[in-house]
């Protein structure tokens, strides 16, 4: 059995794309000068620009908040700005005298407090920036002018045209039909993540915005649900996941195992004997009122560390790095753990799993476990093993999660070419949220409705 993650193959350096936040980004800039040209060149584009840039946004939401906090500080700064520009000309009987003067430097300073303290009071905080900028900008930059006022007028319009032209920019979408059907499960490991379980910038948005449009989207994983949960930090599933290998199906959102395939109480005793009997410490997963807990054998986990290279270290060294995490219960226990069990965990240098492993396949009992090697968490030249019932499959469970989802069909994305639908070679660039776009939105004249999408 091969425990090797797959490896990527090298690849030249290129360029990437231009992603769409560009392309609507260079649209919106063109159109605010369109109308620029098209208003006789009043105004200054500059600012419906700047207005446009800063609202494209990944996801609609954002983009719509991020106009209306663009807006309400424009029209904040403007009026704190126009009061300035007329209180100066008003006391100083237009002559404005006082326009380079401390007081009047003083008096802007005061009244930058006041435009704060008014996002305040109106409870429109995310605009406080704005406001002041667009006060500032009114207030240092047009005393002079003969008719401040008209700046006033045109530096508000300049900025709801920005506005208006992102929200246009960002609701224009090529024809696409969405299939919304289809149960759409990835791997983790290698297929979401890179080598060091991260998730790019782009994986996140895409998968966000797949899953806001209706896409039913659940990931797989030999972890339990507190390292995906640990991991999928910013990614909204909606759907139950498959964790453990295909051991459970696992809700995040109510925190409740919904299915789970479990060990008879012979073979859980049997493995345990085996493992004790070779003298291997060892985790044991089990549920109890839908709480897991991680049973310690061989290990007494308030005791000092075990010495350097005996059977426990490594063991040790698994529990130490997961340790703080809320989400995992560890019980250090000289009890024999078969009711409701999981899986066993064994860690420890390559060649002596290896060996555990060749020498556990040639027990009478082995047609009843199914064993699976896994490298993550692992230090150096160390093999974890796990050892599972053998109903409990990954197969298995995604049917269950199929006829939960009453999904009719399913397309499953892995690294293993005939353990998956779709093979991901390379979990680098977006590859997989890319082919995962291929099949949930193609491009397709059928949907023109969706062209302009808000």
């Amino acid at each position: 059995m091969s425990h090797q993650a797959p490896q990527s193959t090298p690849k030249k350096p290129r360029f990437p794309m231009p992603g769409q936040r560009i392309l609507r980004s260079v649209m919106a800039a063109l159109i605010c000068l369109i109308i620029y040209l098209l208003r006789g060149r009043r105004g200054a584009p500059f600012y419906s620009i700047i207005a446009a840039l800063q609202c494209i946004q990944p996801y609609s939401p954002n983009m719509l908040k991020v106009g209306r906090n663009r807006i309400t500080g424009t029209l904040v700064g403007a009026f704190w700005g126009a009061c300035v520009l007329f209180g100066a000309l008003w006391v100083t009987g237009g002559q404005l005298e006082y326009e380079n003067t401390i007081i009047y430097y003083i008096i802007l300073a005061i009244f930058v407090g006041v435009v704060l303290y008014s996002t305040v009071v109106l409870k429109v905080t995310e605009s406080s920036y704005f406001s002041a900028v667009v006060f500032l900008s009114i207030a240092m930059n047009h005393i002079g002018d003969a008719n401040p006022y008209i700046f006033v007028f045109n530096r508000t319009l300049d900025t709801i045209i920005g506005v208006g032209v992102a929200v246009l920019a960002n609701s224009v979408h090529f024809p696409r039909i969405r299939d919304r059907e289809t149960l759409f499960v990835s791997g983790v490991d290698h297929v979401l993540f890179r080598e060091d379980r991260s998730l790019s910038p782009f994986t996140r948005i895409q998968l966000n915005r797949f899953i806001q449009d209706g896409m039913l989207f659940s990931v797989t994983t030999k972890q339990t649900p507190a390292t995906v949960r640990e991991l999928t930090i910013g990614i909204g599933i909606r759907l139950p996941i498959i964790a453990m290998d295909g051991a459970v199906l696992y809700d995040m959102k109510s925190q409740e195992y919904l299915k789970t395939v479990t060990m008879d109480r012979s073979t859980a005793r049997e493995v345990t004997n085996f493992l004790v009997g070779q003298m291997q410490p060892f985790f044991v997963h089990n549920i109890e009122e839908n709480l897991l807990k991680i049973n310690v054998r061989g290990m007494k986990l308030n005791e000092p560390a075990p010495e350097k290279g005996s059977s426990a270290e490594p063991l040790y060294a698994l529990y130490e790095k997961k340790k703080d995490s809320p989400y995992r219960n560890y019980v250090s226990t000289d009890e024999d753990i078969v009711d409701n069990v999981l899986y066993f965990t064994i860690i420890g240098p390559d060649v002596r799993v290896t060996k555990l492993h060749d020498l556990l396949m040639q027990q009478p009992w082995a047609d009843s476990i199914r064993a699976r090697y896994d490298i993550f968490d692992c230090r150096e030249e160390e093999l974890i093993l796990r050892i599972y019932d053998h109903r409990a499959t990954q197969r298995a469970m995604l049917e269950e999660l199929r006829r939960y989802t009453g999904a009719p069909r399913t397309v499953l994305f892995g690294i293993w070419r005939g353990e998956c639908d779709v093979v991901i070679p390379d979990a680098g660039g977006g590859y997989m949220v890319k082919e995962l776009k291929k099949r949930f939105e193609p491009i397709d004249i059928r949907g023109w409705r969706d062209i302009l999408h808000f």
